[in-house]
């Protein structure tokens, strides 16, 4: 299975939890939906299309703040719209970074425009304010692993709690776990099917044991040439 590896990078983001309003909430680190998102930025498609499989992988620790944002010019108000003034309490993901693997339609054309350094629109962290410019990784082979370990697997990705039949703890660890992530857009803000998510604060592995019945949404482990796992969903 061919993957495309690259990193993600900035100052901030904010990956909206969909449940939460006057206080905007963030998922940790970047949802699979926004991620689409940046990979249709990038190719250049208003709704992205097509089959995906990304895995997520942390390369800074998972931190957050919360900062209160005036949300001005609301013209749809009408008269007066425009001074209309709200402070709103946005919580942000501070200095994220992600490696990323990504396998799909799009590969060979999402390839060549980040090692080009080149969008179609503009890339971000989840929100407009979150300035991104992905970062070239490599192009590899990755090995779908049919028939999955009966013993402990160590990965640096996040998984997805429903893969998970048993995990292990190593000294230091600070394992959490992220519910209700969104799993697919369907266009015009209609959303199908969640994701809860096991991942490791730090970024160190995540020491599980694989669960082999069927899976929904779907999940492959892969192997990569370096010997390590990854998680695709």
């Amino acid at each position: 299975m061919r993957l495309l590896v690259f990193e993600l990078r900035g100052s901030i983001g904010h990956f909206r939890r969909p449940d939460t309003l006057a206080t905007q909430a963030t998922y940790p680190f970047i949802t699979r939906t926004a991620l689409l998102g940046l990979v249709g930025s990038v190719v250049g498609l208003e709704e992205f299309r097509g089959e995906s499989w990304v895995g997520i992988e942390l390369l800074s620790p998972v931190r957050t703040r919360v900062q209160q944002m005036s949300m001005l010019g609301k013209g749809f108000l009408g008269d007066g719209g425009s001074d209309f003034n709200r402070p709103t309490s946005i919580e942000l993901v501070v200095n994220p970074h992600y490696r990323i693997y990504y396998s799909g339609d799009y590969l060979d054309v999402l390839a060549e425009r980040i090692r080009a350094r080149w969008s179609h629109y503009p890339t971000y962290l989840g929100s407009a304010f979150a300035l991104t410019v992905p970062r070239f990784g490599d192009l590899v082979e990755g090995e779908v692993v049919e028939a999955l370990p009966e013993g402990i697997v160590s990965t640096r990705s996040v998984v997805p709690v429903h893969f998970v039949s048993g995990i292990e703890l190593a000294e230091g660890q600070q394992l959490a776990r992220c519910g209700g992530m969104l799993y697919e857009h369907l266009g015009n803000r209609r959303f199908r099917g969640t994701v809860n998510l096991l991942y490791e604060n730090s970024g160190r592995p995540v020491l599980f044991r694989p669960n082999p019945g069927a899976l929904d949404p779907p999940v492959r482990l892969l192997r990569l040439p370096s010997e390590e796992y990854v998680c695709l969903w």
